[in-house]
C-alpha cells in the first residue's frame, strides 16, 4: 500500500511544443517589456501614496479640493482590482487563468486594469 507512485503529468509531444512556444514568447515579452512594466508598477506605487496622503486630509477634517476626491475615488477602485488580481495568486490555478479573467472582465463589462495601463 505504500508503493512510492510518480505524480509526473504526462504530456504529449505536441502539448510539450505548445508549452515551449508560450515559453519562448513569454520569455521575448518579458525582455521587450520590462521596462513597461516596472514604470508602471513604480507610477502605481507614487499615485497609491499619493491618494493615501489625500485620504489623511480627508480623515483630519482638512480642506481637500474636489479634484483630489476625484483621485482618491479613481485610485481606490485601482487598489480594489490590484488587489483582486493579486489575491488570485494565492490561489492553486493555472498561471494562465488571470489575463483570462481580465478578458472574461472585459467582455462583461467590467475592467480589471487599473485606468493607466488600458
Amino acid at each position: 500500500m505504500s508503493e512510492n507512485k510518480s505524480r509526473a503529468i504526462v504530456f504529449t509531444e505536441a502539448a510539450r511544443v505548445k508549452m515551449a512556444h508560450w515559453l519562448d514568447r513569454s520569455i521575448l515579452w518579458i525582455n521587450d517589456n520590462w521596462g513597461k512594466v516596472k514604470s508602471a508598477t513604480s507610477r502605481e506605487k507614487k499615485e497609491t501614496i499619493e491618494a493615501l496622503v489625500i485620504l489623511k486630509q480627508i480623515i483630519l477634517l482638512k480642506s481637500v479640493s474636489v479634484e483630489d476626491k476625484k483621485f482618491v475615488r479613481s485610485q481606490s477602485a485601482d487598489i480594489v482590482k490590484i488587489l483582486i488580481l493579486i489575491s488570485l495568486k494565492f490561489i492553486p490555478l493555472p498561471i494562465p487563468l488571470t489575463p483570462m479573467l481580465i478578458y472574461l472582465g472585459k467582455k462583461i463589462g467590467i475592467d480589471m486594469l487599473p485606468k493607466k495601463q488600458r
